[in-house]
């Protein structure tokens, strides 16, 4: 990904993490990416009668998913629980 005019700041929650493809049989990169609320989306599980839900995202570089530990869901705000829901492929 290039960067071909500049955005806007980084503004609300933020944190860093790396490409790791946690939850999404790995494969991850290694990146070290800022990832916003607005990156964030909703991945599920489902096994017999059970849904578990999971904050993803996607990386620029590899475009592996990433699921969030339970204890960085933790510390994401509630509200980016709303964001949609996408299944993989």
């Amino acid at each position: 990904m290039k960067v071909i005019a500049k955005g806007r700041s980084q503004v609300g929650w933020a944190k860093e993490f790396t490409c790791t493809g946690n939850g999404n049989n790995g494969g991850g990169c290694g990146a070290q990416l800022l990832v916003e609320q607005g990156d964030l989306f909703v991945t599920q599980s489902h096994f017999r009668d059970e849904t578990d839900s999971f904050l993803t995202f996607e990386c620029p570089e590899c475009r592996v998913w990433t699921d969030l530990t339970q204890a960085q869901s933790d510390a994401a705000p509630q509200t980016a629980w709303n964001a949609r829901i996408r299944v993989p492929g």
